[in-house]
């Protein structure tokens, strides 16, 4: 039986390809939601370099959150750890994948795998020593649903140029799937500032949901407002997923692969 209540961000990058999900893919959609939750933030430091001043971004801890779900409770403590060293987001880059392997996709196996296995969305098969995920049929029936979704965030850069308030309708009504869209981030400011003068909360819940509660934390809610916007150039939030994402590459990406052990 199937849990019809709406995925987690990380959720729904697994959903979209079950063998193929990208651990560091996951880790970014939730480090993304909880800076926009405000419980964490980016803060950039100058840092002399050979030719010029080097802008390095740093991750940190704004708010402990209440009762975090565990893949949300072991990134934290990543990044504390990290923040003690100075926080670095090339620092939180090497723990994860300290912690997680190459391209965090244990990550995936530890706590995304079980969570939809247990939400009836996938299936685990086991030949000799190979375990392979499978979307069941209520995972192809949800499995729609962030495509789409998907496919409309990555056309709100366009509408905010065309159509604020459009933009603003349509992240209102696709919520943290906005999150897994690599165009977006730098766009968050704009989207902010239009779902502001479309005359709502930044924050919102996708209308169907109710929200997803984990022990307390709500996983798909969350507030653009909760990053704040006035203590970085408006590049600086891209700048820092950016640092991010070249720290993975430069780690040797990879993913959970075809299977898993």
């Amino acid at each position: 039986m199937s849990d019809a209540a709406p995925l987690s961000p990380a959720e729904a990058v697994v959903l979209l390809s079950p063998n193929l999900a990208k651990g560091h893919a996951a880790i970014k959609a939730v480090l993304l939601l909880l800076l926009t939750k405000g419980v964490l933030r980016i803060e950039q430091t100058d840092e002399p370099g050979m030719f010029r001043t080097k802008t390095i971004a740093h991750l940190r801890i704004a708010a402990e959150p209440n009762n975090p779900p565990p893949e949300i409770a072991a990134l934290i403590e990543i990044v504390r750890a990290a923040q003690a060293e100075g926080g670095k987001i090339k620092d939180v880059v090497a723990r994860a994948n300290k912690a997680f392997g190459t391209g965090c996709p244990m990550y995936v196996t530890k706590f995304i795998y079980p969570a939809l296995i247990a939400r009836g969305l996938l299936t685990e098969k086991k030949v000799l020593f190979i375990r392979t995920v499978h979307l069941t049929l209520a995972g192809e029936a949800l499995q729609s649903q962030p495509k789409s979704d998907l496919f409309k965030a990555n056309n709100i850069p366009k509408l905010l140029k065309s159509d604020p308030a459009q933009a603003a309708a349509v992240a209102a009504e696709i919520g943290s799937t906005i999150l897994l869209s690599d165009k977006l981030p730098k766009h968050f400011k704009p989207l902010a500032d239009a779902m502001k003068a479309r005359g709502g909360d930044v924050g919102f819940v996708p209308v169907d949901s109710g929200g997803l509660q984990h022990g307390g934390f709500d996983v798909n809610s969350f507030d653009l407002g909760g990053l704040d916007f006035g203590s970085f150039d408006a590049g600086s939030f891209d700048a820092g997923i950016a640092s991010f994402d070249a720290g993975l590459s430069d780690a040797g990406g990879g993913d959970s692969g075809s299977g898993h052990h």
